[in-house]
């Protein structure tokens, strides 16, 4: 045979290239192996390979696969871990990791996968979706306010179906601007969270098959700016709404009713004014705005407005009626009871409209109304319970019990019928003065309830009420029986000592004493029936058991006293006087009054010994002393504990323990320079004692030492150096001192912390223009200009600050603006003139002075403003006749008459000018002054 070399090397080539073509590599029948299902083949073979290359990316994005079809997720993500580690942005091993988190249940690494995707693919919308919801999920706010702007950004660039959604968006857009401002301000991240979700609940909703309403969704909107207090916000935005959606004020209106539900009803009535200004016929404002007045009780409102409605909307029964039941809380009777009855004839349905006519009616007390109403509704067949009582009321007010009566009874008998229609019931019987009837009528409302107290009580009073005390007596005895009230007990023993009966009102004081022993009331009452009855020595120990449960309560044992000296029996004017001494032995109007009843028993030594006693304490020792004064003390006797103390502390006696009780006591008893000069030197003693130096120096404050109370605040600052309001004090103090300097240092310290309040930002402001120090002050109070309304005490600093900085368009500006938003406070006006003039902005003062005197033509500093610019401008008839007015609202002011002498003297009316330079000098020497060279403007 012929075989050549190259033939058979060019053969085998070939075969094993076929081979190679033919069949897959290894790693390529992993894929294979997955689709025919034969996953254990996959797994081993995957295992293999990764054992050869452990790194090699491709394998390990396969053998997730493979792990997740086996139902492996730890290996699978162990797997794809591995291939970001060494490729951080891999998308696809990126997308597989949140997807198998999300699939295993593992909301915070799936959170974290998708923030890097986020990161990786910026223009995508579902990465920073998914984030929002998990940041949601894990409540960590902001993150998710951070993420939901990032995704609001990304949205603007699309299309908006709604135009809903791209007010949305914009709102969102500018929220954000603000919040790079302020990005740990939780209310305006609950904001932008909130609005928001409404935005996503919106596409959500016009995905499915139900109508979608817009307005519900801007509600939600508002809603929230009103949640977070941004009203203002709110206000524009469903302006901006309304100008879309072309309905006027639909949305403004719905501000105000959104307002209503959070409570806030002065905003949301002042908003429903300034909307009827615009539109005063809108059915839905009137009717709106009447619910809101309704449920803030401002029924004064309601009324306006169910009126405006009633008269554009004639024919509508339910304005009509609204209007009548708030004429019933305005207290307008009569008119409700008109529309009432107006109703009733006009749709001819007396059974709607009686009812609320004979409340009406009931509710006037006006007896002739009320009669009126009877009358009208005397053919009104009405059988409705409530009704009836209503009828049976206005009958028994007009002293119509027999009329009454047999409508109650009729309510007593019906099965739904209660214990108050037998307590109204008894009520008649009683006001038709037929104690037959009255005892018929007890005994039917027993029967309907036998042993109610409440109808025993009832009946006690109707027997106490017809002159029959002695069965109330019973009826009230039973009742104490049961329920042992204090009210009851009293009613009883009153309605014993009306029986006239001596022993039956002691047998009532006894069983009273025996149910209630404690109860000061009840004894003191058993005491006071035996008075009644002329039997002062039976009722004697009752007081004195009252005035020692009191515990020597100065009313009590004063009436103890003097109850004993109604009895003339000396064994018991001694007994009420040692008994008073000991309940109140510091007294001593208790004191002179015992020694009164001594003196009256005859033994005038004790009498004596007790007014020696109290008129000279120094007879006691100190130990003694020390238990007056803590005794004083506990009773709330400052004064008195006070003396005692200072007696103590001048003998030196326990000088420590005394001093402490003496400084506070002082403090107390309005003794500041004490309170001071005691606390100091406790506090001097113990120098890390943070109360000993707060006590110091508050007293010192209170006594108007302000450099020794600033030494001690800045002890007790330095011991508690964390404390704001301590440090706030001391800079008060710094003011009181005249310390400006170390009060401005302090000021300015706390407000580079931000830790100064706003109302302490303000005082800062105005100590720097004290100061002369404009710039700094404006640092201050120039952000207030940016405000809707810039304040009126911040604007007077903000052009003061200006004034002093030599800005004079800027600080004209805000008088001007000053003067424009307040122009109906002529007090403001008038004095923010005087300091317009004061710093020689003369054209702003007559401007302002003016405005002032067209809300109050007799404002005093515009007058006198006013008279003295046209003076300088020589205007001289208009300042006379500005300063004459002034002079006859305010004759004793010298300075006035003075400016006015000079007018005349320069228009050479010299007699004129005499006149008023001559009272001038008698009104300052009737106030005991020198007449001024050279006097202040205003």
């Amino acid at each position: 045979m012929n075989i050549k070399l190259w033939r058979v090397l060019l053969f085998v080539l070939i075969i094993i290239g076929t081979t190679v073509l033919i069949y897959p590599f290894p790693r390529d029948m992993v894929p294979l192996y997955l689709k025919s299902g034969k996953i254990a083949k996959a797994s081993d073979l995957i295992t293999k390979l990764l054992e050869e290359d452990p790194d090699d990316l491709e394998l390990l994005t396969i053998s997730a696969d493979v792990y997740l079809v086996r139902g492996l997720p730890d290996k699978a993500i162990a797997s794809l871990e591995s291939v970001l580690k060494h490729n951080p942005e891999d998308k696809n091993a990126l997308d597989k990791l949140a997807l198998i988190y999300e699939w295993n249940v593992m909301p915070r690494e799936a959170m974290h996968t998708w923030a890097k995707i986020a990161k990786i693919r910026k223009k995508r919308f579902k990465p920073l979706e998914q984030l929002v919801m998990y940041y949601r999920y894990f409540d960590m706010l902001p993150e998710e306010v951070a993420t939901i702007i990032k995704l609001n950004k990304l949205q603007s660039g699309r299309f908006f179906v709604n135009f809903f959604l791209k007010e949305l968006n914009t709102e969102v857009a500018r929220l954000a601007d603000e919040h790079k401002q302020n990005p740990e301000d939780p209310y305006l991240n609950y904001l932008i969270k909130r609005i928001f979700i409404v935005g996503e609940e919106f596409k959500s909703a016009l995905t499915g098959d139900a109508k979608v309403n817009v307005s519900d969704y801007i509600t939600y909107v508002i809603e929230y700016f009103v949640a977070v207090d941004r009203v203002s916000e709110g206000l524009i935005y469903a302006e901006r709404m309304d100008k879309r959606d072309g309905r006027g004020i639909k949305y403004q209106l719905q501000l105000a009713i959104v307002l209503g539900w959070f409570k806030q009803y002065d905003a949301a009535l002042e908003l429903a004014g300034r909307l009827y200004k615009i539109a005063p016929d809108n059915v839905d404002l009137l009717r709106e705005t009447a619910v809101l007045a309704r449920s803030a009780q401002r029924f004064d409102v309601a009324e306006t407005y169910l009126e405006r409605l009633v008269n554009l909307e004639p024919d509508e029964p339910v304005y009509q009626e609204d209007l009548g039941l708030v004429y019933l809380e305005t207290g307008k009777h009569k008119k409700a009871v008109g529309i009432f009855r107006q109703l009733a004839e006009k749709f001819d349905n007396w059974l709607k409209y009686a009812h609320n006519m004979l409340r009406a009616a009931l509710y006037s007390s006006d007896k002739q109304l009320m009669a009126e109403v009877i009358s009208d509704t005397a053919n009104v067949d009405i059988s409705d319970s409530d009704y009836l009582r209503t009828k049976s009321d206005v009958l028994l007010g007009l002293g119509r019990p027999l009329e009454a009566y047999p409508i109650l009874k009729d309510l007593a008998e019906r099965p739904e019928a209660t214990i108050y229609d037998f307590e109204r019931l008894i009520d008649a019987a009683v006001a038709s003065t037929d104690n037959k009837l009255v005892a018929e009528t007890i005994e039917l409302a027993l029967k309907f309830s036998p042993g109610d107290v409440v109808l025993m009580r009832k009946a006690g009073e109707a027997w106490r009420n017809a002159g029959q005390p002695l069965k109330a007596y019973d009826f009230y005895r039973k009742v104490v029986g049961k329920e042992g009230l204090e009210a009851d007990i009293i009613e009883m023993l009153q309605a014993a000592s009306e029986t006239q009966n001596l022993k039956l009102a002691g047998n009532a004081a006894k069983y009273a004493e025996s149910v209630a022993p404690e109860n000061v009331k009840v004894i003191a009452q058993a005491g006071e029936i035996m008075l009644w009855l002329n039997s002062p020595g039976q009722g004697y120990p009752y007081y004195k058991k009252a005035a020692e449960l009191t515990g020597g309560d100065r009313e009590y044992v004063m009436t103890l006293v003097q109850v004993a000296s109604f009895t003339g029996d000396k064994d018991i004017f001694r007994d009420a006087a040692e008994t008073a001494i000991k309940l109140r032995p510091y007294d001593e109007e208790v004191a002179m009054l015992a020694a009164a009843v001594w003196a009256a028993a005859g033994d005038s030594v004790k009498a004596q010994k007790l007014i020696a006693e109290f008129a000279g304490k120094g007879g006691k020792n100190h130990e003694m002393l020390l238990k007056w004064a803590e005794f004083a003390d506990s009773y709330g006797l400052s004064e008195e504990a006070y003396r005692i103390y200072d007696q103590l502390y001048g003998l030196g006696y326990k000088k420590k323990k005394v001093r402490k009780e003496l400084a506070r006591l002082a403090g107390w008893t309005e003794r500041p320079e004490v309170a001071a000069r005691l606390f100091g030197e406790m506090s001097n003693d113990k120098p890390q004692s943070f109360s000993l130096a707060m006590q110091a120096a508050k007293s010192y404050s209170d006594a108007a030492d302000y450099k020794k109370a600033v030494s001690f605040y800045e002890r007790a600052s330095s011991l508690k150096p964390a404390d704001i309001d301590l440090k706030l004090e001391l800079a008060k103090n710094y003011g009181f001192a005249g310390m400006n300097i170390k009060r401005i240092h302090l000021f300015t310290k706390l407000y580079n912390a931000g830790q100064l309040p706003e109302a302490q930002r303000i005082e800062l402001a105005r100590a720097f223009l004290d100061e002369h120090k404009p710039v700094p002050a404006l640092d201050i109070l120039e952000p207030y200009a940016r405000l809707h309304k810039l304040p009126r005490f911040e604007g007077f600093l903000l052009a003061s600050a200006l004034q002093q900085a030599g800005r004079g368009a800027d600080t004209s500006a805000v008088y001007k603006r000053l003067g424009k938003e307040y122009d109906k406070d002529e007090v403001f006006l008038a004095r923010l003139g005087a300091e317009a003039l004061f710093n020689n902005f003369q054209t702003d003062a007559y401007d302002l002075f003016n405005a002032a005197l067209k809300v109050n033509k007799n404002n005093h500093t515009a007058l006198k403003g006013l008279g003295i610019i046209l003076g300088e401008r020589g205007q001289y008839k208009r300042a006379v006749a500005k300063l004459r007015t002034y002079n006859r609202l305010v004759p004793d002011d010298a300075e006035a008459r003075y400016q006015l002498g000079e007018i005349y003297r320069l228009m050479g009316r010299e007699g004129n000018a005499v006149r008023e330079f001559k009272r001038a000098a008698r009104i300052i020497k009737k106030k005991g002054k020198k007449s001024p060279l050279v006097t202040s403007k205003l």
